[in-house]
């Protein structure tokens, strides 16, 4: 063997080995984290949608409660042999056993092993459990065809001239409840009557009916009412596609979007109950990618890159007509050739007066979009013209990002809410000029991005409802606006309270089943009623689920 090869080889060696760096101090030490959060559980068939019944951080015992007839309303009976259960877990953390289709007739323990092999045991529990709610809905007077105003446990019957000592009523009630004496007898409802409502599991609340006059506080809303929340595999959602929603008429539109081809298919529910209603009319719309709605109910939705029709508007009257172009660009150069059309918001009433507005893909975080701003301007009920006025922003936005405009005209004011990195600036319609923006601390305790921001006025004030969102979980927060001087307020100044008038602190929707990795989602809001008394909100949570509230001004200190 020949020895001057060696003695260099080995030497090599010695330098290579006495080369290499130490490893970094914070890759010797092992995780510790051994803590789940966003525990989800689901039905085999990927329906339902439920939750601990305790927040986080979990405690060891946890209960996951299962309603007893599901889907709502019906009456077929739940069963816990087969629940699907999902979390999310820290890096490199292993639960056994693993998570997936699990029998929760009795007690199941898992462990949680962290990296470094800290164990940390959860045992969870699923009871079915017999509906809770009590509530009166709706309460009309047969013979009169007087609807009665439900506020909190009282039915106000509005003064009236008419004869309503011999009177039947309508009453409409939680599923599964049940109602004392029958309204459908005869009542004098010139003096006070009171009813008790019981729900399935046997507790009860007495509600009285009266006449009298609700009056409003004097801005704004007082109260905000869950209505009901349909998971993602309730409404029959598709994985990322469910990224907009418009609300028109007795229903609500969500189409299944995707921007890499030209077909298009929207889905329309029942706006009280979030039951699937039927399909939207997409003849001749090519690429549906967004929708929203003005004040009116009238829908209007926008083409996808894909579609290669340059950039289309289309309308439909309701959710049962047919669509109809409403604009279509000479050409690209609007949106500089870029994706476009995420997002789509309108202010006013395209018989009347509008103004629509969308975005490209933005110049920041690798999306390599135009970062513009797109405007029509409809003018008694006929677009301005087909191509969009163009502005290009200043603050450069990534893959997402949602123009608000808050007036009818050329120059009303409008907002800019940027998904990642998150701003949300108040502009000068005009001069297209910062007015006033967000505060960084706007939430104590921020999520990951902000899909959307919805611009909305009810009982003489101004709103804008925001969505924060993470992949795993997604919450509305609702602010008042009326002053824009207060946009800037921080969740630590002292005023904060009379700004976040809407907390989603502790009611969000999760979307650990299907993570949310787009951070998706919108916010669309239906006519304020007839009486001037309520309008809804419906959130959207991209692979989450819809949730509906209704917002009310009556003052019930003044019934």
């Amino acid at each position: 063997m020949n020895k001057k090869i060696i003695f260099p080889l080995f030497a090599l060696l010695l330098i290579l080995l006495n080369g290499c760096a130490d490893i970094d101090p914070m890759f010797k030490t092992k995780s510790d984290k051994n803590s789940m959060t966003s525990l989800y559980v689901t039905f085999a068939n990927g329906t339902g949608g439920f939750t601990a019944t305790t927040g986080e951080p979990y405690d060891s015992k946890l209960t996951v409660e299962i309603p007893w007839y599901y889907p709502e309303g019906s009456k077929i009976e739940t069963k816990l042999d087969s629940l699907f259960v999902t979390a999310t877990l820290p890096n490199n953390a292993i639960m056994t056993p693993s998570f997936g289709l699990v029998n929760l007739t009795s007690p199941k323990t898992f462990q949680l092993k962290a990296q470094n092999g800290d164990v940390k045991e959860y045992t969870i529990t699923a009871v079915r459990k017999r509906s809770s709610s009590k509530e009166i809905k709706s309460f009309k007077l047969n013979e009169s065809g007087i609807s009665g105003i439900v506020v909190n446990n009282t039915v106000v019957i509005p003064y009236t001239s008419e004869d309503i000592s011999k009177q039947t009523a309508t009453v409409e009630l939680s599923y599964y409840a049940k109602i004392s004496p029958d309204p459908a007898t005869v009542h004098d409802y010139t003096n006070p009557v009171q009813y008790t409502v019981t729900a399935d599991d046997g507790t009860s609340t007495v509600y009285t009916v009266k006449m009298g006059t609700p009056v409003k506080v004097d801005q704004g809303f007082y109260s905000a009412k869950k209505l009901w929340f349909k998971s993602a595999g309730d409404m029959g959602f598709d994985s990322y596609a469910q990224i907009s929603i418009a609300v028109s008429g007795n229903y609500i539109v969500l189409p299944s979007s995707n921007e890499w081809v030209g077909g298009s298919s929207a889905k329309y529910y029942d706006r009280k109950t979030g039951n699937y209603a039927g399909d939207l009319n997409v003849s001749g719309v090519n690429g549906l990618y967004a929708v929203a709605n003005d004040s009116k109910g009238h829908i209007v939705g926008i083409n996808n890159l894909y579609a290669g029709e340059n950039v289309c508007l289309f309308r439909w009257d309701n959710a049962t007509s047919a669509p109809k172009l409403l604009a279509r660009s000479t050409d690209w150069s609007c949106v500089n050739s870029s994706f476009y059309g995420r997002k789509l918001s309108v202010y006013g009433d395209l018989d009347g007066d509008a103004v629509i507005m969308s975005t490209t893909d933005g110049s920041g975080g690798g999306a390599g979009g135009a970062n513009r701003i797109l405007k029509w301007v409809v003018k008694g009920g006929n677009i301005v013209s087909p191509d969009p006025e163009v502005l290009v922003y200043s603050k450069a936005w990534g893959w997402v990002a949602k123009a608000v405009p808050t007036g009818t005209t050329a120059t009303s004011n409008y907002f800019i809410c940027s998904n990642l990195p998150i701003f949300m600036d108040y502009l000068n319609g005009s001069t297209n000029t910062l007015v006033s923006s967000f505060s960084a601390n706007y939430l104590p305790a921020k999520r990951d991005a902000t899909p959307a921001l919805t611009y909305f006025e009810f009982n003489n004030a101004k709103y804008a409802a925001v969505v924060d969102a993470s992949s795993y979980s997604s919450a509305m927060n609702i602010f008042n606006i009326t002053d824009p001087s207060k946009i800037g307020t921080s969740s630590s100044s002292g005023a904060y309270s009379t700004f976040r008038v809407f907390s989603g602190d502790n009611d969000y929707i999760l979307t650990s089943a299907d993570p949310n990795w787009n951070i998706t989602g919108e916010i669309a809001v239906g006519p304020v009623s007839a009486d001037g008394f309520t309008m809804t909100v419906y959130f959207l949570a991209t692979n989450g689920g819809v949730a509906a509230y209704e917002l009310s001004c009556i003052d019930p200190t003044k019934i």
